[in-house]
């Protein structure tokens, strides 16, 4: 009984600033227990907390400052929606806008180097931006929707939440994750698997290099290299998918996230060490272009490779180790509070 109040009690809390919160807990306390009967059942308390209404809403009329844009009951969700939907609509979009500009760019003259590269950006600008707030507006107009929805749900006798989801009270001492993170995560791994797929499969098949002769268009990379990156890619977004969203339900450092955190770590970095001990990862044409430079030439091997290569694949090692022990001692100190 007690704990289905408290975590009632905790999700309504959540969402009101951290001055507020205590107050607000021992008053919603009390008004629970004054609404409920000696012995009360598990079926009067749901009845009772029915009765109070969601705990979006209810957060919404305990509010000092309330906000009317989107209601009290959908705003935070409005708001967490808008953290991820915008960057990552508007950064794909925009990675489509500069390889559109580029190739419109090319088209024109790529002597002059100025208005190549003023195409590009002002070509993925625009159409990052435009991207963007369509979809600010689209997402407004869904919570809107899902709103008046919601209202005549309530009017008709239903429940738009449901105790069930109510989520567990965190531990005082427990170290937190903030909702940011996850998302930010799932927006940065989407994205960058995006751009890497488009590499790898020949939709971004240049780099610039610059040399006495001007600006080159060249490939970096074998073509029998990029396709073995591809399921690598792959693997990787799964694998932060699951990351990021085991960080959002939970929202602290759990079993779940500690294992999905040290699995992703571990197969990243078995991944990134087979591929850089591939030979011919370099294209001929960008190992000419180095060695012409003299590139090639002020950098030593060891053991046959280049020490980039070799400073780099310590780095991974050394990181990976940091990531893993940092994940599971966060683990263990939130199960011993």
């Amino acid at each position: 009984m007690e704990n289905t109040i408290e975590r009632y009690v905790y999700d309504v809390a959540r969402r009101l600033p951290e001055k507020e919160r205590e107050e607000v807990k021992k008053e919603l306390r009390a008004n629970i227990y004054d609404m409920l009967p000696e012995n009360a059942s598990e079926a009067e308390i749901e009845k009772v907390l029915y009765e109070l209404g969601s705990p979006a809403s209810l957060a919404g009329k305990y509010r000092q400052n309330p906000r009317y844009l989107i209601s009290p009951a959908y705003y935070d969700e409005y708001v967490s929606v808008l953290k991820w939907v915008l960057p990552l609509v508007g950064v794909i979009v925009m990675v489509i806008g500069f390889i559109t500009g580029t190739v419109m760019a090319l088209k024109i003259d790529t002597s002059k180097y100025y208005l190549v590269a003023t195409k590009i950006i002002s070509q993925g600008i625009s159409m990052g931006v435009s991207a963007a707030f369509q979809a600010l507006i689209w997402t407004t107009v869904g919570f809107v929707i899902a709103e008046r929805s919601g209202q005549r749900a309530e009017q008709s006798g239903k429940h738009s939440w449901r105790i069930q989801d109510l989520p567990e009270v965190q531990k005082s001492g427990q170290t937190h994750i903030p909702l940011s993170e996850g998302v930010a995560e799932l927006v940065v791994m989407t994205v960058f698997s995006v751009i890497g797929i488009l590499f790898c499969t020949g939709r971004l098949p240049f780099a610039m290099a610059f040399s006495e002769e001007g600006l080159h268009f060249t490939t970096v990379f074998n073509p029998d290299f990029l396709v073995l990156w591809i399921p690598a890619i792959l693997v990787t977004f799964v694998l932060g998918v699951i990351v990021g969203i085991t960080k959002i339900k939970d929202r602290r450092w759990s079993v779940p996230v500690c294992v999905s955190v040290v699995a992703k770590s571990l197969v990243s970095m078995a991944m990134s060490l087979y591929l850089l001990n591939q030979p011919n990862m370099f294209s001929s044409e960008f190992l000419t272009f180095l060695s012409n430079v003299g590139v090639l030439q002020a950098l030593p091997q060891v053991n046959g490779k280049n020490v980039l290569l070799v400073v780099l694949m310590v780095l991974i090692v050394i990181g990976t180790i940091s990531e893993c022990v940092k994940t599971v001692t966060m683990t263990i100190k939130n199960r011993d509070k």
